[in-house]
């Protein structure tokens, strides 16, 4: 009884063993697939900081104030009253 305990540990374990190892050999093909995305990303993200750097261009903020979204929720309460 002890012994095929032991035995049925050893089969899974195993099968999760070689599950892991198929599970880290597909990574590592996706990431050797994506090795060239990988880079081109790298250099645009290095080229957004240097930009991102310089005060030239700055980016234009829009926001809404908070009383037109209460006004908006007001309207809607009432149109939905009187529906």
């Amino acid at each position: 009884m002890l012994w095929e305990g032991l035995k049925l540990m050893g089969v899974g374990m195993a099968t999760v063993m070689l599950f892991l190892m198929l599970m880290i050999a597909c990574i590592e093909w996706v990431k050797y697939l994506n090795r060239n995305f990988t880079a081109l990303e790298q250099q645009a993200q290095k080229a957004r900081r240097k930009s991102g750097n310089s005060p030239a261009k700055q980016q234009v903020i829009s926001a809404v104030p908070v009383e037109v979204f209460a006004a908006a929720i007001t309207a809607f309460e009432a149109d939905s009253k009187t529906s």
